[in-house]
């Protein structure tokens, strides 16, 4: 059962909130680490836990058969009912009833404790495909996803990556695949696990991180976490940048080719965005943790998802640094200050750099 949609997804995400402070706060060798120092699983290769990846305070990612990656092809022909594109060593063309080799690729990756069952997921697939005839491929790696200790999802996420990478290597051997026509879109953990994935390929075309998780990879090296290195181009959009322990989940350091911070990138209109003002909505009545405290780390999926069918664009200012993200200055367009397009539509031959974004509080969340 999916953990958000569940009658008890409340309690069960207070108690992961919790353990994510604990992952945090503990140190040594106790019940949060493993005294191993490296795991090889086969064709995926050997992962080690010595610097750079450190950042999972000494875990190991899991085994493939715990995580248990699967892969749903969503195409126009298929929009409901998505075709599973099993991994095995008989794997032949046509092997693929949905696959269209003709076709570009959008690869989804879900996050920590999220999975392939939550609306956005499908909502955001079957919004590219009305927008492109795309082979649309959804990566659920659940149970990887949902570790008590959140650390360990953070090393699992090695694996998922490499798993995809693998994916894309057999569409290259089966029907000579353009990487450069492949877009990866990742939220939070698994916007790292696509940094990993472009790690093992070279030449994906286009990796968006939407709001690409905190905990864990602040200030890490760029080998663990997304970079601009990972893809021919990189964006990231960063809505929850706060400190983990000021209710961030979120990543405020810039990771691409381009960074966006919509309303500045920490606390995003229409959400609560104090822990006064969070506990204030649940001693009044508004138990839903999800929103209360995850809803500047999941506005970003809105605005996404918004932006690819809408004829309204965010409007993206340029700005000097993440410190003065201020509207007065970046609101200009101009020659030495060019604006760009957030969401899906971004330029890829766009200026570099930082832009602020504003949006309303709700739906459309574009302000054009």
């Amino acid at each position: 059962m999916d953990i958000f949609v569940s009658r008890s997804s409340n309690k069960v995400l207070l108690v992961h909130i919790c353990v994510v402070f604990l992952c945090f706060m503990a140190s040594g060798n106790g019940w949060l680490f493993t005294s191993k120092k490296k795991v090889c699983y086969g064709s995926l290769g050997c992962f080690s836990a010595a610097k750079p990846f450190t950042n999972a305070g000494g875990q190991l990612p899991r085994a493939p058969d715990v995580i248990s990656t699967r892969f749903f092809l969503f195409t126009r022909n298929n929009s409901d009912i998505p075709e599973e594109l099993l991994l095995n060593d008989n794997i032949r063309k046509c092997g693929w009833k949905s696959f269209c080799e003709s076709k570009d690729i959008r690869i989804i990756i879900h996050g920590y404790m999220d999975s392939i069952e939550r609306p956005w997921v499908k909502k955001m697939a079957r919004t590219l495909l009305k927008q492109g005839d795309y082979n649309v491929v959804i990566v659920d790696w659940r149970y990887g996803a949902r570790e008590y200790n959140y650390l360990q999802s953070v090393a699992n996420i090695r694996v998922v990556g490499a798993q995809v990478a693998q994916l894309l290597e057999i569409f290259k051997r089966l029907y000579d695949t353009d990487f450069g026509r492949v877009h990866i879109i990742g939220h939070s953990l698994g916007a790292h696990a696509a940094g990993y994935a472009g790690e093992y390929v070279e030449g994906i075309g286009r990796i968006t991180g939407l709001d690409p998780a905190g905990p864990a990879f602040v200030d890490e090296d760029p080998e663990v976490r997304l970079d601009p290195m990972d893809a021919l181009f990189v964006d990231a959009i960063h809505t929850d940048g706060e400190h983990l322990f000021s209710g961030g989940l979120g990543l405020m350091q810039p990771l691409g080719t381009v960074d966006f911070y919509p309303n500045g990138g920490r606390d995003m209109p229409g959400c609560p965005n104090t822990y006064f003002a969070r506990m204030t909505e649940l001693f009044t009545g508004n138990f839903d943790l999800v929103q209360n405290f995850a809803c500047s780390h999941l506005r970003v999926l809105n605005y996404f998802t918004e932006s690819i069918t809408s004829k309204c664009r965010f409007t993206a200012h340029l700005c000097p640094n993440t410190t003065r993200l201020t509207s007065a200055e970046c609101s200009k367009c101009g020659t030495d200050m060019p604006c760009g397009v957030m969401g899906y539509h971004t330029d890829v031959n766009m200026t570099s750099g930082i832009y602020l974004v504003s949006t309303n509080a709700k739906y459309p969340y574009c302000q054009g």
